[in-house]
């Protein structure tokens, strides 16, 4: 088994946007979230609650990209291994730095990452560095805003934008097929109002406006799992 240089990690996240970080490293006691930089697919979650400078307890989640956690449900047997031993391990370090767990490689990366985040804001970094997942809440159409927003040095650089809806019961996203040409002219060019704003306070987009106004939400959800 390998280990993720966590290590490295951390300090890739928040080189330069570790602001009130501590010199000796102490961590303050509490309860702490981090996120997982996240795929195209997912991120993961952790929860995070640290006593008397320990690592005492760990709660992660795994999100797919139309907000759902997987769950007992998910047909992969090592993501629920991952899910079950992880957070001992990391209790037992005292770490974001552990093995992982082989045939869930992705999945106990993410967890480290998220982990280390959770751990450098009981530090006291506020703001980091990623590819966030951001979402809006729920239409009473069923449609959801999805973002992906990628941070660095506290400006946005770049941003992805889709648009769940449901299709016999499931959530998916729409695709080229969707027959609104204002919703697919929005999708291609919002991402640039919110990187010259840097910022989710945009202009609603003509024609579009239930869909700019749910991926403005979902920037703004992904901009606060960076700290901002």
């Amino acid at each position: 088994m390998r280990k993720l240089m966590v290590f490295g990690l951390a300090l890739a996240v928040v080189l330069g946007l570790g602001v009130n970080v501590m010199a000796d490293g102490h961590m303050e006691d509490g309860e702490f979230t981090g996120y997982s930089s996240a795929s195209d697919r997912a991120f993961v979650e952790a929860n995070v609650t640290i006593e008397d400078g320990h690592i005492v307890d760990v709660k992660l989640t795994e999100w797919t990209n139309v907000n759902e956690a997987k769950d007992e449900d998910y047909g992969w047997d090592e993501f629920h291994e991952a899910m079950e031993v992880l957070p001992e391990r990391f209790i037992e370090a005292n770490s974001a730095d552990v093995d992982i767990i082989t045939g869930a490689t992705t999945t106990s990366e993410m967890a480290m990452e998220a982990v280390a985040m959770a751990l450098a804001k009981a530090e006291g970094v506020e703001h980091f560095d990623g590819r966030f997942l951001g979402f809006s809440s729920v239409s009473d159409r069923g449609g959801l805003g999805v973002a992906w927003v990628t941070i660095e040095d506290g400006e946005i650089v770049d941003v992805r934008l889709e648009e769940v809806q449901e299709d016999d019961g499931e959530r998916v996203l729409k695709d080229d097929d969707y027959n609104w040409d204002e919703f697919h002219e929005a999708r291609e060019e919002m991402p640039e109002w919110f990187i010259e704003a840097n910022s989710a306070d945009v202009d609603i987009y003509t024609g579009a406006t239930g869909s700019a106004e749910m991926w403005m939400e979902a920037v703004a959800d992904a901009m606060s799992k960076a700290g901002y």
